[in-house]
C-alpha cells in the first residue's frame, strides 16, 4: 500500500507499535458499545468509539489450537495439518511474528496461544508466561471410535455456575495481566538508541468456560435482565448429523440445563467478560499513562466464539455464528478515523497479513501471495477496495467424525459436511441461521458457486485419510510421552 492510500497520517512513515489483547471464546456481540442489552464493557466501548469495529470477522476454526496456529500461520488449518487441540503447528512454518521479527519488531507473548509441540514461540522473540493448557498431544481425539462424549467438555461442568473468588483461570489472567503491564513499562523504558517497534500479544484465558466469576463481578448483574438465547433448543433428532455428533460430545443428550442454570452460565458469561474488559482497560492505561498510545495500534479480539445456549448449544466446535464470529476492533486515532464499522467479511488469516503490511514488514506481498489471508490494512483507512468478502472455516477436531468446511460469501453461508446434505443460510435474511436453503430451487445457483469453490480449493478424500493417520500417530506419541518421566515442553514462567 503506497502513502496516498494510507491516508495523510503524520504516523504514516513510521512503524507503529502494536499491541493485540486476546480473549478466549469471546462472542462476536457481548460488547455494550455494539448494542448488547446487558454486559457492560466501558473500555472496549472506548476504543470502538475511538476505532475501526469489524462487524463480520470470523475464526477460521472454531476451536483453540487450530484457529490460533492458522492466525499466526496466515493459512487455512489443512494447508498446515493442524486439525484439532492435539495438533502440532511445523516450526518451519513462517508466521507473522517471524515477518515482523525482520521488519524490525520485537515480538513479545504473555499467556496463552495453545502451541502443541516443542516450539512454544512460533515467531515470538520472547515468550513471558507458559501456557495454561498442555503443550503435548494429549488433547488428540480418535475419529474412529465414532460419536462419543467428552466428559472435559460437556455440560455437566455447566451444572454449578455463578461465583468462585480463586481458581487456577483467575490467577493465570491475573498473572498475564502483570506481566503485560511489566512489558510495556520495560518497553518505555529502553534508551532510544535500543528501542524498536514492538508488537505485544497479551492473551488471556477469559471469558473461556465454565462460567465462574468472583462475586464482585457477578454483582455487577444483580439488577440486569438477563436475556435468554435468542434461539431455542431443537430436539436432537430434529439437527442436522453435524450437530448432533457436537451434542452428543458436549453429553447434552444425556444431561440437560434447566432455565435457572441456563441463566445463570450467561450472567456467569457476562461478569467474564466485564472482566476481560478490565484486563483491555488497564492495560489501554499503562500506555496512556506512559505516553505510549499515539504510536501504537490496539487491536482486541479473540481465537473464536460462544454458542451460550443459542440454538441449546454451548461453547464452539459449530459454524453457527455465535460460535465462528469474532470481535474485531481496531483502534489508532492517529492512524484511523474512529467511530467506523466495516461491513466486509474477514477473518483472523486476513489478520495475520494486515499486521505485516501496516509494519511494513520486507516482501510482505510476497508472502501474503503465498498463504490464505489478505491484508486489509485499505479497509482500515476506509479506502475503497475490490475486497474478497470471503472467510473459509474448516473443523476436524473432537466431536466431529467428518470433515467440516463453511464458506462465508457476502451474505450467504455455506457448510459442507463431508457425506452428509448440506447447510445453506441467508444472513441477511435470516441472521439466526433457522432456514436451510440447501434444497430450496431459487437457490440452486448459489449453492452449486459455493460448492465448486469448496471442490476446487479442498481435496477432502485426502484431507480424511490424513487426519485419521495423523490421530493415529499422535495418539500414540501422547500415550508414550507419558511413560515414565513425563516429556514436558511447557514453558516454565
Amino acid at each position: 500500500m503506497n502513502d496516498t492510500e494510507r491516508g495523510s497520517s503524520t504516523m504514516k512513515n513510521k512503524q507503529p507499535n502494536m499491541v493485540m489483547i486476546m480473549a478466549d471464546q469471546m462472542a462476536f456481540d457481548v460488547i455494550g458499545a455494539l448494542g448488547h442489552p446487558a454486559v457492560k464493557t466501558p473500555n472496549i466501548d472506548k476504543l470502538v468509539e475511538s476505532g475501526v469495529t469489524f462487524d463480520n470477522a470470523y475464526c477460521n476454526s472454531p476451536i483453540c489450537a487450530p484457529s490460533r496456529a492458522s492466525f499466526v500461520s496466515g493459512k487455512l488449518t489443512s494447508n498446515i495439518a493442524v486439525y484439532d487441540n492435539g495438533s502440532e503447528l511445523s516450526a518451519d512454518t513462517p508466521t507473522f511474528l517471524h515477518h515482523l521479527r525482520n521488519a524490525g519488531y520485537e515480538t513479545v507473548l504473555a499467556g496463552k496461544m495453545h502451541f502443541i509441540g516443542p516450539d512454544q514461540h512460533h515467531g515470538f522473540e520472547k515468550r513471558i508466561t507458559g501456557d495454561i493448557h498442555t503443550t503435548g498431544f494429549d488433547l488428540t481425539p480418535d475419529w474412529t471410535k465414532g460419536v462419543y462424549h467428552n466428559h472435559g467438555t460437556g455440560v455437566k461442568r455447566l451444572k454449578n455456575p455463578g461465583v468462585s473468588e480463586i481458581n487456577n483461570n483467575l490467577d493465570y489472567d491475573a498473572r498475564v495481566l502483570n506481566r503485560s503491564l511489566e512489558q510495556i513499562r520495560s518497553f518505555k523504558r529502553r534508551k532510544e538508541e535500543e528501542k524498536r517497534p514492538f508488537f505485544l500479544c497479551s492473551s488471556f484465558f477469559h471469558p473461556h468456560d465454565p462460567f465462574h466469576i468472583t462475586e464482585e463481578y457477578w454483582n455487577m448483574y444483580d439488577d440486569v435482565e438477563i436475556p435468554s438465547p435468542a434461539v431455542d433448543g431443537h430436539d436432537l433428532d430434529e439437527m442436522h448429523p453435524f450437530n448432533q455428533w457436537i451434542q452428543i460430545h458436549h453429553e447434552l443428550d444425556i444431561c440437560q440445563l434447566t432455565d435457572e442454570e441456563i441463566e445463570k452460565n450467561r450472567r456467569a458469561y457476562y461478569g467474564m467478560v466485564t472482566y476481560f474488559d478490565r484486563i483491555v482497560g488497564e492495560i489501554v492505561n499503562e500506555l496512556e499513562r506512559l505516553n505510549m498510545l499515539k504510536d501504537t495500534i490496539i487491536m482486541v479480539t479473540s481465537d473464536h466464539g460462544e454458542m451460550l445456549g443459542e440454538h441449546g448449544m454451548w461453547f464452539k466446535r459449530t459454524f453457527y455464528d455465535p460460535a465462528t464470529k469474532i470481535p474485531l476492533v481496531i483502534s489508532c486515532p492517529e492512524r484511523f478515523q474512529g467511530n467506523r464499522t466495516v461491513s466486509e467479511v474477514v477473518s483472523l488469516v486476513d489478520l495475520a497479513a494486515t499486521c505485516i503490511t501496516l509494519a511494513e514488514a520486507p516482501g510482505a506481498d510476497e508472502w501474503i501471495e503465498d498463504i490464505d489471508g489478505n491484508s486489509f490494512e485499505a479497509l482500515l483507512y476506509d479506502k475503497q477496495i475490490d475486497w474478497k468478502d470471503e472467510v473459509i472455516a474448516e473443523y476436524y477436531g473432537e466431536g466431529a467424525i467428518e470433515p467440516l468446511i463453511m464458506i462465508r460469501k457476502g451474505n450467504y453461508k455455506f457448510v459442507y459436511i463431508h457425506q452428509q446434505e448440506p447447510l445453506l443460510f441467508d444472513l441477511e435474511t435470516d441472521p439466526h441461521e433457522l432456514n436451510n436453503l440447501a434444497q430450496d430451487v431459487n437457490y440452486q445457483n448459489i449453492l452449486q458457486q459455493l460448492k465448486k469453490r469448496i471442490h476446487d480449493e479442498f481435496d477432502v478424500d485426502t484431507i480424511k485419510q490424513d487426519i485419521i493417520k495423523s490421530q493415529k500417530e499422535r495418539l500414540f506419541l501422547a500415550k508414550t510421552l507419558n511413560i515414565g518421566e513425563k516429556t514436558d515442553w511447557q514453558v516454565k514462567k
